[in-house]
């Protein structure tokens, strides 16, 4: 798939999340929201939408940060993310956990792979 299809999917998915735990803070028994992080989803679905809009490599560059940051997210409970931190992000639920973890394997793998045909395209031209 396209860098920009990829961003723009990513995007108004963790948008969607972010519209939904700031107007209600659970749906039904499989998210609930604190506010700080019904804003990271709302923040993130926008950054990621208006990069699909811009240049390719913004949309990778993009894709990259998102996945590493759902990432980071995803794994915070392992990594040892401070009690503060952890109690203002909120509890980690497992659909988080695995929507997290998806779109981490998704847009990294995304960007890598337009990072490496472009490296490919870029190696026939000159060769």
């Amino acid at each position: 798939m396209q860098p920009r299809w990829v961003c723009r999917l990513i995007g108004w998915l963790y948008a969607a999340l972010g519209v939904a735990g700031t107007l209600s803070r659970e749906l039904g028994a499989y998210f609930r929201f604190t506010p700080v992080e019904a804003y990271i989803y709302l923040a993130l679905g926008v950054w990621a939408i208006w990069a699909a809009r811009r240049r390719t490599r913004t949309s990778v560059l993009a894709l990259l940060s998102i996945g590493l940051l759902s990432f980071a997210w995803a794994a915070s409970p392992w990594l040892g993310l401070p009690p503060a931190a952890a109690q203002t992000i909120g509890a980690q639920q497992p659909l988080d956990l695995v929507l997290r973890g998806l779109v981490a394997i998704w847009g990294v793998g995304t960007a890598v792979k337009a990072v490496m045909d472009w490296r490919a395209s870029h190696r026939s031209t000159t060769a």
